[in-house]
């Protein structure tokens, strides 16, 4: 079963402490979301983030270790953001720092974005994506709430 949104999955109520039917503020918070794909040595895995999105984390559950475990790249829209080990275990990603690296993390643009990751041949795991879904410009406000529907 899935469920498509249209728009983030905000965190937040529509009246403020007192219920006196004003609309609480927007900066309430949004929902986490995950993505995970298994991964097969020497094949690309991709997954698809919605526009918009910051991504937060990206790991690899590796059951088997690459034949020759090494650090290949995780790109995002084809730029590459940090090096992910295929050796056996959990792995966290090394981003990058440079602002252009972290610009797009922030905020993946106003486009669906593929994050691509290629382990070595002889890998075995599953690849993880952590991101906040957004609107396309990296707001959390939902369109069509309050008093105004805009």
């Amino acid at each position: 079963m899935s469920t498509t949104f249209t728009t983030p999955i905000r965190i937040f109520k529509r009246n403020n402490p007192t219920n006196n039917g004003v609309i609480a503020p927007d900066n309430t918070g949004a929902a986490e979301c995950t993505v995970q794909k298994a991964i097969v040595g020497g094949t690309a895995t991709t997954v698809t983030i919605p526009a918009g999105s910051i991504i937060s984390d990206i790991k690899g559950y590796f059951t088997t270790a690459a034949n020759t475990p090494a650090t290949p790249n995780v790109t995002v829209a084809g730029t590459t953001v940090g090096t992910l080990s295929d050796a056996a275990g959990l792995n966290n990603i090394t981003f990058g720092s440079s602002s252009s690296v972290v610009g797009l993390l922030a905020n993946v643009g106003v486009n669906d974005v593929t994050v691509s990751f290629t382990a070595d041949a002889g890998a075995v795991g599953t690849l993880s994506v952590r991101y906040t879904p957004r609107n396309v410009d990296g707001t959390i406000t939902a369109y069509g709430s309050g008093y105004t529907n805009n």
